[in-house]
């Protein structure tokens, strides 16, 4: 027992500490060993209750990588942090004991094969359900070391995620036959080899092949300018939120830009709800606010400038007695609201052009199947810092890019916590971008790895979609990463002030651009099959063998 749970611990402690930014990214390739040893070892041991040991042990290795990697939610709230690393660790363990299941009735390599596509398959469910939580796929490990993956322009994360599981098979099926081997260098050698092909190959071909052709198949065009406002405004300063008004803000973004716009940018870019005063702006009126009078002045200084910034609109519906959209809030009789988190681009001689942020953070920003749990649990949610209402979403079917007033120049606002769905912003990126465009607040979880994890995966959205990326944050980090994923320039966690600086424009599709999570789908087909089999087959007495061993039978 002792050692089965000294196993788990390990597990778990080797992808946390495996993780961006500080870790040893290595240990990927190893870290899920233990557990996949201790789940072996209670197969074949003599005790009993082999299912609930099998999920108690993977449970253990789960919560553990999942409290060293995100534990800094806690900084919000720390019903957040318990409900997300309780829930993901519960969807994980499910996972691996599925696999366990498998491995008793079809067999070892079976069982394998099962793991890695119901894996894979779960990281996809995990992108498009509705408290959705993909922070710790395994393909986001590698965004530190993004001259090994250069090939995500081909595979997206999935590859990465594919990388990692098939290493930690291919070495445990290796370590589960060490003492059928009576020649240990021949064992040794089959580890090198394994080491070699599996693990040192796909970095070999992202080096010397991949990513020296990056200049020749994409065409890299003129440079622009850009300035990236850095407020470091405290979002957990109510008094200061509260007593400023819009306005006041706008002037802070003149006092931060105005003096550098002088010298002809091209974008003046500003973080994530920026101008969030009370409950937002009137979507439908925006154009007759001061606010928008007084940023349209303010621009005519600069008629070449576009101004992208975050800011928090809301749309009001009357005369109506039910929820005309799922997302609505009620203010009182037959009155709705929807809330959005909005990007809003802005030039002097131009209509305003505005998006809402489509990937919502779950208990921040929206309530989960809404229209199920509102009338079973009221305006309950986590709160992580945010809102005790839900926001709106935008079909990605109904986002544009932004285009510059003029020049032949169009980026995608990504908003925040969009920057982890890979083919979310393949598919935007689709439709004409040629940079993209982050605006982020990570202030609510302070100086932690939260944010630094953040900046981190946007240099995956770099190499997938082979283009830059300007990014402005509220406290930092706001950054220029250029289209190989490589950061080009900063402003520190907790400054205040701006980035200013060049991008380039990028043309052409990505492999990844044009087939998305195509790694996903065949996992999905293989795992829906597997299950179709298992299902056919299980109440039938068949007797599979494998090349290693026979499959192993519970208790």
């Amino acid at each position: 027992m002792t050692r089965y749970l000294l196993f788990s611990i390990i597990s778990g402690i080797l992808m946390g500490f495996s993780w961006p930014t500080s870790g040893f990214t290595p240990l990927v390739f190893f870290g899920l060993i233990p557990l996949l040893l201790t789940e072996d070892f209670i197969i074949k041991d003599n005790l009993g209750k082999k299912k609930l040991r099998v999920f108690f042990y993977s449970f253990i290795a789960f919560l553990t990588w999942n409290i060293i990697t995100t534990w800094w939610i806690i900084n919000s709230s720390v019903l957040g942090v318990i409900f997300a690393n309780i829930i993901n660790t519960s969807l994980y363990s499910l996972v691996f004991f599925s696999y366990s299941l498998v491995k008793r009735k079809l067999g070892i390599s079976p069982g394998i094969i099962f793991l890695i596509s119901l894996w894979i398959s779960f990281e996809k469910f995990h992108l498009n359900w509705q408290f959705s939580w993909p922070w710790l796929n395994l393909g986001n490990v590698f965004s530190e070391r993004v001259e090994w993956i250069q090939w995500y322009e081909y595979t997206g994360v999935f590859g990465g995620s594919l990388w990692v599981l098939l290493s930690n098979c291919s070495l445990f099926l290796l370590i589960r036959q060490y003492d059928s081997y009576k020649n240990r260098n021949r064992f040794y050698l089959n580890a090198f080899y394994r080491v070699f092909f599996i693990i040192l190959s796909p970095i070999i071909i992202s080096y010397l092949f991949i990513s020296p052709s990056v200049a020749d198949k994409y065409n890299v065009e003129d440079k622009f300018k850009v300035i990236l406002t850095q407020p470091n405004i405290d979002p957990w300063d109510a008094k200061f939120v509260k007593t400023n008004t819009n306005l006041d803000f706008f002037k802070i973004l003149k006092d931060l830009s105005e003096e550098e716009l002088i010298k002809e940018y091209d974008f003046l870019v500003a973080p994530e709800t920026y101008f969030a005063e009370g409950i937002g702006e009137n979507v439908d009126y925006f154009q007759y606010t001061k606010l928008s009078d007084s940023i349209n002045s303010f621009l005519k200084k600069f008629p070449n400038t576009n101004f992208i910034s975050g800011i928090s609109l809301y749309k009001t519906y009357q005369n109506s007695e039910k929820s005309p959209t799922r997302s609505a809030n009620k203010v009182r009789d037959n009155i709705w609201i929807d809330y959005y988190n909005s990007a809003i681009n802005i030039s002097s001689n131009r209509p305003f052009e505005v998006n809402h942020k489509t990937k919502l953070v779950v208990g921040t920003e929206f309530m989960p199947y809404k229209w199920i749990l509102e009338p079973l649990i009221g305006n309950l949610m986590i709160d992580l810092g945010g809102t005790i209402v839900s926001k709106a979403s935008q079909p990605i079917s109904e986002l544009n890019v932004f285009e510059h007033s003029t020049k032949d120049l169009k980026t995608v606002p990504i908003i925040c916590y969009e920057t982890v769905y890979g083919e979310f912003v393949s598919s935007y990126t689709k439709k004409g971008g040629d940079f993209i465009t982050i605006i982020s607040n990570d202030a609510w979880w302070g100086n932690t790895a939260g944010h630094k994890q953040l900046l981190s995966y946007a240099r995956l959205r770099a190499i997938e979609n082979r283009r830059y990326i300007v990014r402005s944050a509220n406290s930092g980090i706001s950054s220029i990463i250029d289209h190989k994923g490589k950061i080009l320039s900063t402003l520190e966690y907790g400054k205040y002030g701006i980035l200013a600086g060049t991008a380039e424009k990028v043309s052409g599709k990505t492999f990844y651009n044009n087939y998305g999570d195509f790694i996903a789908r065949v996992s999905i087909f293989i795992s829906i099959s597997m299950i179709l089999i298992l299902f056919v087959t299980s109440n039938k007495n068949f007797n599979y063998t494998t090349p290693l061993d026979s499959p192993m039978r519970y208790d």
